[in-house]
């Protein structure tokens, strides 16, 4: 959309022109909807959501086969009837029907006519050549072909109305008579009525029998699809049925005489002409005009009040009361790519590098950078052995593992910890502090932190502004990789080897735009929130886990946020504002771009989930391999349905089966695992979309 726009910052808006609507290539796979889109091996799998395209339009049948060379054909108008869905871009899969009649009429030695009424179905795959034309598009070329199933029933005109059989004697008259009867010079003239009467099968003239009057034939076509309308569409194609059977006339190679055909199965030609319609696309892909009132409103919109438009404003976001340049950027006095409101050296040297903060790194402070990146020599880590908890990530299993944790240490400012719940008051003061984290103790406390430091004096000065700012208990603690806290002693400090440092400042009175992710009974793990962003949880005295993703001082970083959220699977999620210690209507904070709608400030005491019920998913693991299972096990492996084998980051081969919405459709496919193939040991696990969570997070996350 600003690419869109972008193009009229240079044109008066009386003037705009508005672009045209265009019809691009389908989309049947909207981005949003891609990660829904769960297929799983048969017997068990999740269709995704239909999208048919209806369709119907006359058709026009023509025969080829045994009856044909110098004779008139019978071609007459019949329809055709289909519904399809896209299952990709470039491929369009149809169920489709033919009703029409075909036939011929020969005028040479055998005189032979039939007329036959055709009805055929099947299933037809055509191609669009997606990939070779441009997105913006009307007409579209298409080749098919597909598998088809047809009747017909086959009739000759072999006597008028007056029941006289027609006779063709060799100067092309049509008597009633032979032309070799010794009543001959007595025959009357006829007139052929074409009024096929007689079935060929029961006539049964060649001797053929009760033949079956069904087949199956093989379509091949082409065409062009022209769009009409963003929703409706004319295909218009040829296609060339080709059959399985030799007796749609009623010739084959076995008749004798005159009237024996060749060896070649019957055929017939279509044209056709289709009406579709995309019935249940609400979203259709196309571009509507922009209105100019919208225009208008876009192209004179400045969101950060630097006096420059949004649409030549160069650098977004700039504080109030900063001066900019015709470009919309805040001066740099040193050119080291810091603007100065926020630059803690204004005048570093030429050519310097420069940290975070505008402030000119020492050899000792690159040096130190580059060994925290590197970590070879283990200055920054401290080692211990842990017994890890069981991992209850399987129902009814769970195993103690040791394993060695790499702990990372740094100095942060200890806000509050609270152990029954975060009172109301309280929370608004948490969530108001921008970069407040939280993290569960070994004592099941949860402790709220703020700041990363490596120096002990910017610590201290971060505790003295979280006392001015209402958390008079703060103090400076040493966190480690698990969240733990411990004092910090001087041999810790020492410990730590760090040199350098610069204090963040953070501003409470300012606005922090948040996304609300929802409120569980349930203390949910981080692999929920895995893709979430930086997730902030809060239990409150009702004993809900809230959830809240990033900290934003502009609202419409929130509201990208909460896009970008909405496409990986979280839904009924909201932004919500903090400011002065508390909640506040996002109307107030944000500029006008939300309108006042009676926000509710009240914090939910009931439980709202965010995440999308369709992402959750059961599955049974039939077991875990170091190394390649021995022939008996394999044996049992490959007949179990829908197995599927993941490489393990410790390069173990885990194997998996089904995929379920419901925990009970798994405990009964576990117990099928188990009696009818053998595998006793196999149990069910669960997933948000890829990460694995535990069964009471995912029966959590589907109430």
């Amino acid at each position: 959309m600003l690419f869109f726009l972008a193009s009229f910052s240079q044109e008066d808006t009386s003037t705009a022109k508005i672009p045209a609507v265009y019809y691009p290539r389908p989309k049947p796979f909207p981005e949003e909807n891609r990660s829904l889109i769960e297929i799983d091996s048969f017997p068990f799998f999740t269709p995704r959501l239909m999208q048919p395209i209806l369709g119907a339009g006359p058709s026009i049948l023509m025969f080829s086969g045994d009856v044909s060379g110098k004779s008139s054909h019978i071609s007459r108008i019949g329809y055709n009837l289909s519904i399809s869905e896209y299952f990709s871009r470039s491929f369009l899969i149809s169920a489709r029907a033919t009703f029409g009649t075909v036939g011929a009429n020969e005028e040479n030695d055998r005189n032979v006519n039939f007329k036959s009424s055709i009805r055929a179905g099947g299933l037809q795959v055509s191609y669009n050549f997606d990939k070779f034309l441009p997105m913006k598009r009307r007409f579209e070329p298409f080749v098919l072909t597909g598998f088809e199933y047809f009747e017909y029933l086959s009739k000759t005109d072999l006597f008028d109305n007056s029941g006289n059989k027609y006779y063709y004697w060799q100067n092309g008259s049509i008597m009633n008579l032979a032309e070799n009867d010794p009543n001959a010079s007595s025959a009357i003239t006829l007139d052929r009525d074409y009024k096929y009467e007689t079935d060929i099968r029961k006539w049964n003239n060649s001797l053929f029998g009760k033949y079956p009057e069904r087949s199956f034939a093989v379509p091949v076509g082409l065409g062009v699809n022209a769009r009409i309308i963003p929703r409706l569409s004319a295909r218009l194609g040829a296609t060339m049925h080709f059959s399985f059977t030799d007796y749609i006339d009623g010739v084959t190679e076995k008749n004798k005489g005159t009237g024996k055909g060749d060896t070649k199965k019957d055929k017939f030609f279509e044209t056709y002409l289709t009406l579709t319609f995309d019935l249940f696309n609400p979203n259709p892909p196309y571009i509507t005009p922009i209105s100019d009132e919208d225009l208008l409103t876009l192209m004179t919109d400045d969101t950060d009040g630097d006096g420059v438009t949004d649409f030549v404003d160069s650098c977004q976001g700039t504080p109030a009361g900063v001066a900019v340049s015709a470009n919309g950027c805040p001066p740099d006095s040193d050119g080291d790519g810091k603007p100065d409101y926020a630059d803690k050296e204004v005048n570093s040297p030429l050519g310097a590098w420069v940290d975070e903060y505008g402030v000119a790194m020492t050899d000792s402070s690159i040096a130190r950078d580059w060994r925290i990146w590197s970590d070879t020599a283990d200055i920054y880590v401290t080692y211990n052995t842990v017994v890890n908890p069981p991992v209850g990530a399987g129902e009814g299993w769970g195993k103690s593992r040791e394993a060695t944790v790499v702990y990372r240490r740094e100095l942060v400012v200890l806000l509050g910890t609270y152990k029954e719940g975060v009172p109301p008051a309280e929370m608004g003061k948490l969530l108001s502090i921008k970069d407040v984290r939280s993290y569960m103790q070994p004592d099941s406390t949860t402790s709220y932190i703020s700041g990363s430091f490596n120096k002990t004096v910017d610590a201290e000065k971060r505790k003295e502004e979280m006392i001015a700012a209402g958390f008079p208990n703060s103090k400076v603690m040493i966190r480690n990789k698990d969240g733990s806290l411990v004092d910090p002693t001087k041999e810790l400090i020492a410990g730590l080897g760090l040199e350098e440092g610069s204090t963040i400042p953070i501003d409470p009175k300012g606005v922090v735009f948040r996304v609300q992710l929802g409120a569980y009974t349930k203390k949910l793990s981080s692999s929920v929130f895995k893709n979430a962003g930086d997730v902030v949880e809060l239990k409150t005295e009702d004993g809900l886990y809230k959830y809240h993703s990033g900290s934003y001082t502009s609202i419409q970083d929130a509201i990208r946020q909460k896009e970008e959220l909405l496409k990986r699977g979280y839904k009924g999620i909201f932004v919500v504002a903090y400011k002065d210690k508390k909640r506040v209507p996002l109307s107030s904070v944000s500029n006008g771009i939300i309108q006042s709608k009676n926000e509710n400030l009240e914090e939910p005491k009931a439980r709202a989930s965010g995440i999308d019920k369709n992402l959750i998913s059961f599955r049974v693991q039939i077991g875990v391999f170091v190394n390649e299972p021995s022939a008996d096990v394999m044996q049992k492996l490959n007949k179990i349905p829908g197995l599927e084998k993941k490489r393990k980051s410790s390069g173990a081969m885990q194997y998996l089966a089904g995929r379920f919405k419901n925990i009970q459709d798994a405990r009964n496919f576990k117990e099928t695992v188990s009696q009818k193939y053998g595998i006793s040991d196999a149990f069910i696990i669960a997933f948000f979309k890829d990460e694995m969570i535990s069964i009471p997070e995912a029966l959590e996350l589907l109430k």
